[in-house]
């Protein structure tokens, strides 16, 4: 399968420079609204751009993320616009705070390869028993053909520390198809798609991320 080749410009979102929304979140929305889906959660949703997006299309969104920072901001930013059916609290996706089969969807972008491969299995066992039957999960992942795969320190197989500029504390987890399809085995109509993101800073900087977007339904 080739890589599809998406530009995706850096630009105010919300009041934060925030990298673009991805064709497959947009596509996704309009699924979520065919399928009737009311009660979303943002797993890991920083500053907000995409719990704003879909409370603009009249979702209901619970957004958590472990950065007190990002909340607080968020926090202030949903007061001001007189936003009321978003729903913020700190927590971690390997913990999720809500009972069985509680929302309609999940997303969770540009997150959970910030684990080892150990997190990751505990983050998706937490989204499956928290979506609702039918439910539908959105996740990233980074790619092992990414070149920044075999970067920085290998602090265990396939998780690497300072393999990626801005985020040189932070672990990154690279996989590959098959693994996901394992990762994913318990859930139904996985498709995966193999995406490189052309992420436009300016003119004369640009950072290409090969990513594995994983749809998968409960």
């Amino acid at each position: 399968m080739d890589w599809n080749i998406i530009d995706l410009p850096v630009k105010d979102i919300y009041g934060k420079l925030d990298i673009g929304f991805t064709p497959i979140f947009k596509e996704s929305m309009k699924i979520f609204k065919e399928m009737g889906y009311k009660r979303i959660l943002d797993v890991g949703c920083g500053y907000g751009k995409h719990s704003i997006y879909l409370s603009e299309n009249n979702f209901t969104v619970t957004s958590i993320d472990i950065n007190e920072k990002a909340i607080e901001w968020l926090k202030e930013y949903i007061n001001t616009k007189g936003i009321s059916n978003v729903n913020l609290i700190k927590a971690n996706a390997n913990a999720l705070p809500f009972e069985n089969d509680y929302f309609d969807a999940i997303i969770c972008s540009s997150v959970i390869h910030h684990h080892n491969l150990k997190g990751i299995k505990n983050s998706i066992s937490e989204i499956y028993r928290v979506l609702k039957q039918n439910g539908c999960a959105l996740v990233d992942f980074m790619s092992l053909e990414d070149d920044s795969f075999g970067l920085g320190e290998e602090v265990e197989k396939n998780t690497f520390i300072g393999s990626r500029e801005g985020e040189e504390d932070v672990p990154h987890y690279y996989t590959d198809t098959s693994e996901l399809k394992e990762l994913f085995k318990n859930f139904r109509n996985i498709s995966i798609s193999k995406n490189e993101y052309h992420i436009n800073i300016d003119l004369d900087n640009k950072i290409k991320s090969r990513m594995l977007d994983v749809k998968a339904y409960k």
